[in-house]
């Protein structure tokens, strides 16, 4: 058995779509003893959101603008990520995953890719309910006392450091199995949220068709239960999503 920890840091997620910049990981076996670590650094082939490289920035960035940009896009990390999330008798973990989770699943969509399939735990979610303690990694690492020396929080590798410590932490204090900590907890999967996100996509579609079939005198009408229809091409209207959020921000 072995734990993979990752995180992702995104250079922009406009209208809710993250295009990917770093994909840090941790991979360890059961006593939390590291085999491999990395930060995939990539082209984001999308604009950086403003703040981002901002001196006084809460989410500053790790590396250059150059950093990134002088790297592959996504494509070219697709069989090492997908070999990280995908092989057997793993336990895949981050904090806060969900969008991260998600995005992945877009960027699949996006660069016409089959989909990563697995499963992600979120430990944050776990750790609040624990502990009784709302707080983000930051505030988890600092509570239990894990030293941050070298490492910045925003830093996908660094970021998935500090996931695997908190759940180091968790598991010593509660004396189980990993396994037996996380079963009652529903894990996010990636099918799932790009079901969600396909879902999502037509919605917007219909909205901007019925928009534009109003005379502006009333407000279009509300949307039934949607059934998204085979014809739907769902890579084209996120491409098409990812455009037009460009031409907002």
């Amino acid at each position: 058995m072995t734990y993979l920890f990752f995180d992702i840091e995104c250079a922009n997620c406009f209208d809710g779509i993250g295009k990917i910049c770093s994909f840090g990981y941790v991979l360890c076996d059961e006593n939390f003893s590291v085999i491999e670590t990395d930060d995939l650094l990539m082209n984001p082939a999308a604009p950086f959101d403003w703040y981002l490289f901002k001196k006084d920035s809460k989410c500053k960035l790790a590396y250059s603008r150059e950093d990134y940009i002088n790297n592959p896009k996504f494509p070219e990390h697709y069989n090492k990520i997908k070999a990280l999330l995908e092989t057997g008798n793993r336990i895949v973990l981050g904090f806060g995953c969900q969008n991260d989770v998600a995005t992945i699943s877009t960027e699949c969509m996006r660069y016409d890719l089959d989909l990563i399939d697995f499963n992600c735990h979120d430990i944050h979610t776990i750790l609040e309910k624990i502990y009784d303690f709302k707080g983000g990694l930051g505030a988890f690492v600092e509570k239990f006392g894990i030293s941050t020396e070298g490492m910045e929080f925003h830093d996908s590798r660094a970021d998935a450091f500090f996931t695997m410590k908190v759940t180091e932490h968790l598991f010593n204090e509660q004396k189980k199995p990993l396994r037996e900590i996380l079963t009652p907890y529903t894990p996010f999967s990636s099918k799932l949220l790009r079901k969600q996100k396909i879902k999502k996509l037509y919605s917007n579609y219909l909205e901007r068709k019925e928009a534009g079939k109003s005379d502006n005198t009333k407000p279009p009408r509300p949307l039934k239960k949607i059934t998204v229809p085979s014809w739907f091409d769902f890579k084209r209207e996120l491409l098409e999503e990812i455009k037009l959020s460009f031409g907002k921000n």
